[in-house]
């Protein structure tokens, strides 16, 4: 209903919290590494004033994000307070910084949810794409940590690999799950490339190659249609998005096909203080301390009018509703029947 009026009716279900702009990687598909800004970030205080401010709202769960959010020592502090307020935390992470030491401390945090980026089966395809040689060793070792801290801690924590697929790395589908069945890994998702990590509606230009177009488009459809098949019982793709990756690098998305909740359903706080919807800024904390004054005020609902015309779908989890309940289930059965 809030989105059929274009006015939100309820809290948003998460706060996305991008701790630091600042990255020890160089993504093909991300600028997010060369703001300009990644020196000026909000303190704690500030963080856990808006935490306060969305648990007492109604939002019931934190997605700590960057730039790499470990190079942050406010993270665990966010963790920390977060759980005290009892929300759901889900930290997002390219895993390079896991070592025995720091995986020992994740287990040990409280977090609900550790999502590792990865995106090759070989080191050779990884570092490539994630610009900086020696990235794929040090997250397979992390993850290895990570399992054993988690084995000997008995934590809960559920463990996540992200593949973002791009023209760079479309053979690697099918590998990427016996890969992630070999690392013991809880949980995978599958992501489709944005032209655009900041705004994900935009349609700039593939200046990297990252694009799957021509006959690359059938080795998607054959990579797509191997790891669905019966014989892959291992993990879930019953997710909205996993469904219409074919459409989406083929342009033939239509309305109806995704419904994106940008706006509703995720408050996102950038690392200096913004607070933005589709990389857009509607607020800044400098000038507006009230979180609920900055969702309602005029500059989100101009925002919002603009969301419901684009037809540029990005299929991010972050802006569907949908995608998201159903993220959950995929997440919380897989651990259950790893169990």
């Amino acid at each position: 209903m809030s989105r059929k009026i274009s006015y939100p009716l309820v809290a948003p279900d998460t706060l996305q919290v991008s701790v630091t702009s600042r990255c020890n990687l160089r993504c093909s598909m991300c600028n997010l590494w060369e703001d300009r800004d990644k020196g000026q970030e909000l303190d704690f205080a500030q963080i856990r004033d808006v935490i306060d401010q969305s648990s007492s709202w109604g939002i019931g769960e934190i997605n700590l994000c960057g730039g790499e959010p470990l190079l942050s020592e406010k993270c665990f502090k966010i963790i920390e307070h977060g759980k005290k307020r009892n929300m759901r935390i889900i930290l997002t992470t390219n895993g390079t910084l896991i070592n025995e030491d720091m995986a020992r401390r994740i287990a040990a945090s409280g977090l609900d949810i550790i999502s590792i980026s990865l995106d090759g089966v070989t080191a050779d395809v990884h570092d490539k794409i994630r610009g900086i040689e020696g990235a794929y060793d040090k997250i397979i070792k992390g993850v290895g940590f990570l399992g054993k801290a988690c084995r000997e801690l008995k934590s809960p924590l559920i463990k996540v690999m992200i593949f973002t697929i791009s023209n760079k790395n479309v053979e690697d589908i099918a590998g990427f799950i016996n890969l992630a069945k070999n690392l013991c890994v809880d949980s995978i998702y599958f992501t489709s490339l944005v032209m655009d990590n900041v705004k994900l509606f935009s349609q700039s230009e593939d200046t990297n190659g990252l694009w799957i177009t021509g006959d690359r488009l059938k080795i998607l459809d054959k990579m797509i249609d191997e790891i669905t098949s019966p014989l892959q019982q291992r993990y879930r793709f019953d997710y909205p998005s996993f469904g219409l990756i074919k459409k989406y690098f083929r342009r033939q998305l239509e309305p109806g096909s995704w419904t994106c909740f940008a706006g509703f359903r995720r408050f996102v706080l950038c690392p200096e203080g913004t607070i933005q919807m589709c990389g857009e800024t509607i607020g800044h904390l400098k000038d507006e301390s009230d979180i609920k004054k900055i969702w309602f005020s005029e500059a989100a609902q101009e925002k919002r009018k603009k969301i419901l015309k684009c037809r540029n779908y990005c299929l991010q989890d972050c802006h569907a509703r949908e995608e998201s309940a159903n993220l959950k289930n995929v997440f919380k059965m897989d651990f259950l029947k790893r169990r």
